[in-house]
């Protein structure tokens, strides 16, 4: 596996001089892109993403690139990962162990990880089945003693595009735009 396949929002976002240290890595699918530059306009921060990516499918093995990559320089990982994994009840209990196997990696590198719970989509089928991915990711995250945050506490728990007279969604009924973005970033601010 390459890492450059993966973009470092460092580069793009205002690079500092900083170290890794005193700043967070963002983690996970195309969800990731906007929440961290996002946060870039705040302080410093990094970011590594792949397009379709999670943890049930073959876009990018998380768990090989998570052994390889260096994360105790991180004050918090954010793991932005599950759009891209809606699974059946019965597939729960698999999803959940590969969940606990990844997190478990992580923490081993760094104790403070953060895992972002998929958002309400539109298509009303794949967000029935999330309702199975947000489970399986709620109760790995609980055995594994770390943070979660359920995105749909700042979006909503039904699917909507506009709140308060600003788009938060895109019009793929799936992304974030900037400003759902910070109103994502203003729930996490609750737990930093």
């Amino acid at each position: 596996m390459k890492i450059n396949t993966f973009l470092s929002l460092t580069m793009l976002f205002a690079a500092s001089s900083q170290t890794a240290m005193g700043k967070p890595l963002f983690i996970g699918d195309s969800l990731t892109y906007t929440l961290a530059k996002n946060y870039s306009q705040k302080a410093p921060v990094d970011a590594k993403y792949k397009v379709g990516s999670g943890l049930n499918n073959n876009i990018l093995n998380w768990q090989n690139y998570a052994e390889q990559v260096d994360f105790e320089n991180y004050d918090t990982v954010f793991v932005v990962m599950g759009t891209n994994d809606p699974i059946t009840a019965n597939q729960k209990g698999e999803y959940q162990h590969r969940a606990r196997v990844f997190i478990r990696t992580l923490k081993r590198k760094n104790d403070k990880v953060v895992w972002l719970l998929p958002p309400t989509l539109k298509n009303q089928r794949n967000n029935a089945l999330l309702a199975n991915t947000r489970n399986a990711l709620m109760e790995a995250a609980e055995q594994e003693n770390i943070a979660w945050v359920d995105m749909r506490a700042a979006l909503g728990t039904e699917y909507i595009q506009y709140l308060d007279g600003q788009q938060i969604r895109t019009h793929d009924g799936i992304h974030l735009t900037d400003a759902g973005a910070r109103l994502t970033l203003r729930t996490l601010n609750v737990i930093q």
